[in-house]
């Protein structure tokens, strides 16, 4: 069971505040939808923030709320907080956002109208962003620092040439505006469209089916790190789960569906595959049974994909790491008795070998 701030002595609390990091949010409006990591609340006229932040990561959201009650995309920010750090921020009526302040505070003077950080929250919070480095969010982040769920867009100064190429009434009127590109995240990339002209009938086989090529291309777009790759998974799921925003959660299923289908990599990279495993783990407790189907087809892309995994594990039993065997093997009996997920394979979705 989580602990809250109120189940521990004074002297505890007192570590915590000596400990803790602040973070002191200007001209917020009364009303406004306000969190940091996995808590959120509707904030009064008061409230100017936040104390005994946990050094390390965190991530800071909100959203505007009108007069009618309307609730603005959400926006947020990543920040790595130090041992009583004062991070001061400033929020912007006429942009919705919020950007740095330099006003000097005196901690003390606004301790009532700082809430404490939901300690009560921080062991599920932590779970998450276990690989998520300060590189990892300096890489992955818009140019601005600022994760919108609303991309802002700009006017398109070639819209006449894409009007003219367009075929339909939508793509007409998506010509006129691009996305700000100081504004998008900068996930790495899988490359899809690999030429494969000359390869043999085996050859050919063996790309549809391990993705090792392209895991290997991932983990160089991080720095050579299998650590930063995981990070970066880690990161998406957070910014699409707390941040709402939806492109992240596409780049959350590629990397799922590229990593699950690394039948080499298995071999070369057991450490890796064995943190990968965790992390769907502390994934898949937040979602429910039935987030991954899609609605048209009805079908359960992550089954799909662990179902190929968990195959591979099962035929390369023998050559490959014990442990990884056995973490494999003990994930799948969990998803099948937490989600009722099955992962059994008929004979006729075995894979045609192509060798020729």
């Amino acid at each position: 069971m989580a602990t809250t701030l109120h189940q521990l002595d004074k002297d505890k609390i007192d570590a915590l505040y000596k400990q803790g990091a602040f973070l002191v949010m200007e001209n917020m409006p009364p009303g406004t939808e306000f969190g940091i990591d996995y808590a959120s609340w509707s904030i009064g006229p008061k409230f100017k923030g936040l104390k005994m932040i946990p050094p390390g990561l965190h991530f800071v959201f909100y959203s505007a709320v009108s007069k009618e009650g309307t609730v603005a995309p959400r926006s947020g920010f990543f920040h790595c907080f130090k041992s009583q750090e004062v991070l001061v921020k400033k929020y912007d009526p006429q942009e919705e956002i919020v950007v740095s302040s330099d006003t000097p505070y005196q901690m003390k003077e606004i301790d009532t109208m700082l809430a404490p950080y939901p300690y009560q929250h921080y062991q599920k919070w932590s779970s998450l962003v276990t690989h998520v480095s300060s590189t990892t969010v300096e890489r992955v982040q818009p140019q601005c620092g600022l994760i919108q769920a609303a991309t802002p867009l700009l006017s398109n100064p070639s819209a006449e040439m894409d009007k003219n190429a367009a075929t339909t009434v939508e793509e007409r009127l998506d010509a006129q505006f691009v996305e700000d590109s100081s504004m998008m995240l900068r996930f790495a990339k899988v490359d899809k469209k690999k030429d494969t002209a000359g390869f043999t009938a085996a050859q050919l086989t063996s790309f549809y089916m391990d993705s090792t090529p392209s895991i290997n291309s991932l983990i160089a777009q991080c720095g050579g790190s299998e650590d930063e790759l995981l990070g970066e998974l880690q990161i998406s799921f957070v910014v699409f789960l707390l941040g709402h925003v939806y492109s992240a959660f596409d780049q959350w299923k590629v990397l799922v569906d590229t990593i699950c289908k690394g039948r080499v990599s298995l071999h070369e990279r057991p450490a890796f595959y064995k943190h990968f495993i965790r992390t769907l783990h502390y994934h898949l407790r937040e979602t429910p049974s039935d987030f991954f189907v899609d609605i048209v087809s009805r079908n359960n892309f992550l089954t799909t994909t662990l179902k190929l995994f968990f195959e591979a594990l099962r035929e390369e039993e023998e050559q490959l790491d014990k442990e990884l065997v056995a973490r494999g093997g003990k994930f799948k009996l969990h998803l099948e008795k937490y989600f009722s997920w099955d992962f059994s394979v008929d004979e006729e979705d075995d894979p045609v070998i192509v060798d020729m």
